[in-house]
């Protein structure tokens, strides 16, 4: 599958000509490999890349926040002016922000794109979400600099790299804006050449060349009819041309060198990470108990019942489904036998099945004196908070099997672990028609996020009583 080789041109310092470097580049670039496909988008928040390569009056609904929310990236492009293709601006990006989860998101998107060529990514001059994202999904990330600094400032975009467990090496510095009419006495015969001695001395690497403050080009963008034009149809007569040429070729040879490595990466990873995600799901089926946790009826050869209860206790080495029907009469029987009358057993159902892949429900056994345990019930909400709690006191010698089925106590004895806990614990999740789902990798990750959020309460709590015995309490 071929994939887009990333240019990000990144810098803190606004006004230092970086929009405009990464326009003219996707142009120039496209002149130099005509059949080589060039993408451009901006996280800055104007429409420098709408208004220079918009065709007609033609707009879109389309957006760079959505390549955060799912959508895929050929599904954002427009087709534009000069054979380069963009994905239409958004000033409204803030809004876009809580879409993104990782600073992987970006380069997860464009690696199961089906894009191809170079995309140059235009960020805007704040490390934020979007631009760690862009900077995290280049091949090439490309510094202007006019001053030192715009220069001194290079160090955060390295930082992130680094403590992202990139190169610094991928950073590249390019002067830009230096003014030509400037001269210095010395070793150092213009701002140029004192600007890439500090890059270097500084440990950068640098292009060879800069681009030169033009008054001819600075006018592109200012005009009657607001359209912003190139430097490659509009002002060939300068500097600049020759400058951005050199630039497009030393910028084309690097992409013919690396190519495309890493979305390349991003896409083995994904790759190896889903494939591990799939193991240890197996794993985690293979560790299931064969029979129904309650009754020992043996579990359907395809599938667990639909609407059991999954059950797992605190290291996870015992874990399986109940079928709903024995959870509730083994309840019933054990902490509510005071309700005797169908409308009062039919009400505790539902409120049990209520939480169906919502909530949980967690069982608590402590051992007291004379053969005697506490058990306590509660119902939490999807984050683990409890909603209601029961508590009750047994005695084992007065539970006894019923139809065949364990009681509450031999439920507990055959979860015990090799830890010595003062209260043994079991978190219960009612399940919908895929049983096996909640084996599967994120549905497991929110389940241990709840599991370690109750096992911390309880350690918390340890002393205090939350609940009455022998009724019902609501939690505030």
């Amino acid at each position: 599958m071929a994939r887009p080789y990333i240019i990000t041109i990144a810098s803190e310092k606004g006004g230092v000509g970086k929009t405009t470097l990464a326009t003219n580049l996707a142009i120039y670039l496209k002149a130099l490999a005509e059949d080589l496909p060039i993408t451009l988008f901006s996280f800055d928040n104007h429409f420098t890349v709408d208004q220079m390569f918009q065709l007609g009056k033609a707009t879109s609904q389309n957006h760079v926040g959505q390549l955060f929310t799912g959508l895929k990236a050929e599904e954002l492009i427009v087709m534009g002016q000069y054979g380069v293709n963009y994905i239409p601006s958004n000033s409204q990006l803030f809004d876009y922000q809580p879409e993104i989860k990782t600073i992987e998101h970006l380069a997860l998107t464009l690696s199961q794109s089906a894009l191809e060529g170079v995309l140059i990514i235009d960020t805007s001059p704040v490390l934020d979400h979007y631009t760690r994202n862009a900077l995290h999904a280049a091949d090439r990330v490309i510094v202007p600099i006019k001053d030192a600094p715009s220069l001194e400032n290079c160090r955060h975009i390295a930082e992130v790299l680094v403590n992202q467990g990139r190169s610094k090496t991928l950073l590249k510095i390019l002067p830009c804006l230096i003014d030509t009419r400037i001269h210095f006495s010395g070793p150092f015969r213009n701002s140029y050449q004192l600007l890439k001695a500090y890059a270097i001395n500084r440990g950068y690497r640098c292009y060879e060349g800069f681009i030169a403050k033009s008054p001819k080009v600075e006018t592109l963008g200012t005009n009657p009819s607001g359209k912003i034009y190139p430097v490659i149809t509009h002002a060939r007569n300068t500097d600049v041309h020759l400058q951005l040429t050199h630039l497009a070729r030393q910028v084309y040879l690097e992409y013919l060198e690396q190519g495309p490595t890493r979305l390349n990466e991003v896409a083995n990873d994904l790759f190896e990470q889903t494939e591990r995600f799939v193991q240890q799901s197996s794993d985690r089926i293979t560790k299931l108990q064969s029979t129904c946790l309650c009754c020992d009826k043996p579990l359907p050869e395809e599938n667990a019942w639909p609407n059991a209860y999954y059950l797992e206790n605190s290291n996870s080495s015992y874990c399986g489904f109940i079928e709903d029907e024995c959870f509730f009469e083994m309840l019933l029987r054990d902490c509510y036998r005071e309700l005797s009358g169908t409308e009062q057993q039919n009400l505790l159902r539902e409120i049990l099945a209520s939480p169906t892949n919502t909530g949980y429900l967690l069982l608590q056994k402590t051992q007291m004196a004379h053969e005697t345990a506490r058990i306590d019930l509660y119902r939490l909400d999807q984050q683990g908070e409890k909603i209601s709690g029961r508590s009750i006191e047994i005695r084992e010698a007065k539970l006894l099997k019923h139809r065949g089925r364990i009681n509450l106590m031999q439920f507990f004895s055959k979860a015990e672990t090799d830890i010595e806990e003062e209260t043994q614990t079991l978190l219960v999740q009612r399940m919908g028609e895929n049983p096996y789902g909640i084996l599967e990798h994120k549905a497991y990750l929110e389940w241990l996020t709840v599991f370690n959020r109750v096992q911390v309460d309880q350690c918390n709590d340890r002393d205090a009583s939350q609940s009455v015995q022998g009724s019902d309490t609501q939690f505030q």
